[in-house]
C-alpha cells in the first residue's frame, strides 16, 4: 500500500492508503474529498479534478498540457482523472466549499435522483415545499452512468462506496425534514446503485434490469421504506415513470410526446392512454453544463442567457465565473443564427456587420479555436461537439419513436419538455440548434421537473400509484443504440439542424 498525504486550504492533513494503480480521481472520492463538484467523466475538459504534486511530479500527459497552463504544469498541478497512484506522494487540492443541504419540514420527502444533481420536496398538510436541490455526490468518479458504473463494477467497496454517498444525502434530507413517508425516482443505473442491486445488466449488452421497481422497499434501515416507481427498461427509469403519471394527470391530447432532456434522454410517445412508445439515448454531461472548459452549474456569476443588442452580444451578471447548460444553449442558438457559427459547429468568420464585428470575438487557443466572451470565459469548439453529440442523440431518438408510431411529425399533438435542458433552455434555442423539428414550434409546453412531481403524487396518491402499477404493460421500449443503423443516423444528425 502506498502512502497520499492531502493537503486542502482550511483543512487538517488527511493521509490515506492507495494501491499501486487507483486513479487519484476515485483515491479523492473515497476520501471524501470534493464530493458534489461538477467533474466531467474523466475526460479531461473541466479540469476541476486538478492536485499538485507537492514533490517529484509525474510527467504531464497531453490531456494536462491542453487544460492547464505552462505555469501551472511547472508548479506541479496535474489532471487527478488522468493518472494513477504509483507512489507514495503528498498533494494538494483546491478548496472546495459544498453546497449545504438546504429544505424545509414534512411529513413525506420525495427525491429524484438524478446522475447530476439530487433534487426534492416535501409535503404535509398545508401543501408542498418549493423544489431544493444539490450536486449528485457520485459526480466525484464521473458525470454520466457508465463511468459510475466502471468504478462500481471495479471492487465491493467501490460499489459500497458509491451507494453509501446517495444514501447519507437521503439521511440527512430525513433527519432535516422530519419525514416519515419516502418515494424516490432516478434513472435505472442510479436506482440500482441505491438498492445494491447487480449491475451487470446494466453496463454490459444485451442490457437488462436487475430489478422492475413498483414497489416500497428498505433502502437503509435508517430511512422510512421508500416507494420506487416501476422501472421501464434498462437506460429508462423510475423518472420517466413518475414523469407520466404526473402528465396524465394534465389530460393530455394524444398522440404526445414527453422529452426529459438530461444527461441521459428518455422520450415517451403516447398513442392514447394505452399504447406508449420510449427511447433513451445518452446525452452526457455537457447539456448541464458541466465537462466543458467552462461548464458550470447554474449560479451566481453563471452565464445563462444572451441576448443580441445593437452592440453585439449582451447578458447580465458580471464578472462571468462560468457557463451553464442554458447558457450554452442560449449562446450557441445565437451564434448559429448569424452564422457565426455553421452547421458543423464550427466558428467561422462572415460578412453581414454586427455578425463580422462578433465574429471578432473568435481566438486561437492551445484547446483550439475558441470563442471569447470575458477573461477566462470561453466557448471551445470542442465544448460544441459535445454539444453537438447530444443534439445528435436526441434528434434521432425522437425521429425514431415518431416513425415506430406510425406517425408523421406533425401528427403529434403535444410536445412536454422536461429535464434540465428542457425545463430551463429557451425551446427556440433547441427548434434552431435542431434538438426540435420546426413542425412542434407552436406544440411545446415546458412542464418543468415531471418526475419530482409525479413523485410527489405517488408518495401521496394511491391511485397514481395504481396507475404507474398497471403502466409497464403499456410501453414499448424501443433499443434505439444497439440498432445496426443507429450510427450512421447519429453521425448523419451531427448537424445543427433537424434531420
Amino acid at each position: 500500500m502506498l502512502r497520499i498525504d492531502i493537503h486542502q486550504a482550511g483543512a487538517a492533513r488527511q493521509t490515506v492508503m492507495a494501491k499501486p494503480g487507483k486513479p487519484f480521481l476515485y483515491l479523492l472520492f473515497e476520501a471524501g474529498i470534493g464530493r458534489g463538484r461538477d467533474l466531467c467523466a474523466g475526460t479531461g475538459l473541466c479540469g476541476k479534478c486538478r492536485i499538485r504534486f507537492l514533490d517529484d511530479a509525474p510527467a504531464p500527459c497531453a490531456d494536462d498540457q491542453v487544460r492547464l497552463s505552462a505555469e501551472e504544469l511547472a508548479a506541479g498541478w496535474r489532471l487527478g482523472c488522468k493518472h494513477l497512484v504509483l507512489q507514495s506522494c503528498d498533494i494538494e487540492v483546491p478548496a472546495f466549499d459544498p453546497r449545504t443541504l438546504a429544505g424545509a419540514r414534512g411529513e413525506g420527502l420525495a427525491v429524484d435522483i438524478g446522475t447530476t444533481r439530487i433534487k426534492w420536496s416535501l409535503c404535509s398538510r398545508v401543501g408542498h415545499s418549493p423544489e431544493f436541490a444539490m450536486v449528485n455526490p457520485q459526480m466525484g468518479v464521473g458525470s454520466e452512468v457508465m463511468s459510475r458504473l466502471r468504478y462500481a463494477l471495479s471492487s465491493d467497496a467501490a460499489r459500497d462506496h458509491l451507494r453509501q454517498s446517495v444514501i447519507t444525502v437521503l439521511k440527512d434530507l430525513v433527519r432535516q425534514s422530519g419525514a416519515v413517508s419516502l418515494a424516490v425516482c432516478g434513472n435505472s443505473t442510479m436506482i440500482a446503485t441505491l438498492l445494491d442491486a447487480p449491475l451487470g445488466g446494466l453496463a454490459y449488452a444485451p442490457y437488462s434490469l436487475p430489478w422492475r421497481g413498483g414497489e416500497t422497499v428498505c433502502i437503509d434501515v435508517a430511512l422510512p421504506e421508500a416507494y420506487i416507481p416501476p422501472l421501464l427498461g434498462p437506460f429508462i427509469g423510475a423518472d420517466i415513470s413518475a414523469g407520466l403519471a404526473y402528465i396524465s394527470t394534465l389530460e393530455p391530447q394524444y398522440p404526445f410526446l414527453l422529452a426529459d432532456l438530461g444527461t441521459n434522454g428518455e422520450f415517451v410517445l403516447a398513442l392514447d392512454a394505452e399504447h406508449f412508445f420510449a427511447c433513451s439515448v445518452p446525452m452526457g454531461p455537457a447539456i448541464e453544463g458541466v465537462g466543458l472548459c467552462c461548464g458550470a452549474m447554474a449560479g451566481v456569476g453563471v452565464l445563462s442567457r444572451v441576448n443580441l443588442g445593437p452592440k453585439g452580444l449582451q447578458w447580465s451578471g458580471a464578472p462571468l465565473s462560468g457557463i451553464s447548460g442554458t447558457g450554452y444553449a442560449s449562446l450557441l442558438a445565437l451564434l448559429r443564427r448569424l452564422d457565426v457559427l455553421d452547421e458543423a459547429g464550427h466558428f467561422q468568420v462572415v460578412t453581414m456587420p454586427l455578425a463580422r464585428k462578433i465574429a471578432q470575438q473568435i481566438r486561437d487557443h492551445r484547446l483550439g479555436h475558441i470563442f471569447d466572451l470575458e477573461p477566462g470565459v470561453f466557448v471551445a469548439e470542442r465544448d460544441v461537439e459535445e454539444f453537438l453529440k447530444a443534439k445528435a442523440g436526441v434528434n434521432v431518438a425522437l425521429r425514431s419513436l415518431v416513425r415506430r408510431a406510425g406517425l408523421l411529425e406533425g401528427d403529434v399533438l403535444r410536445i412536454y419538455l422536461a429535464g434540465a435542458l428542457g425545463e430551463h433552455a429557451d425551446p427556440s434555442d433547441l427548434i434552431t440548434l435542431g434538438f426540435l423539428p420546426e413542425a412542434w414550434r407552436e406544440k411545446i409546453h415546458v412542464v418543468g421537473n415531471t418526475a419530482l412531481a409525479g413523485t410527489l403524487l405517488a408518495l401521496e396518491r394511491e391511485e397514481i400509484r395504481d396507475w404507474l402499477a398497471d403502466l409497464p404493460r403499456r410501453v414499448v421500449v424501443e433499443s434505439l443504440v444497439e440498432k445496426e443503423n443507429f450510427g450512421a443516423a447519429f453521425m448523419q444528425a451531427m448537424r445543427f439542424v433537424w434531420v
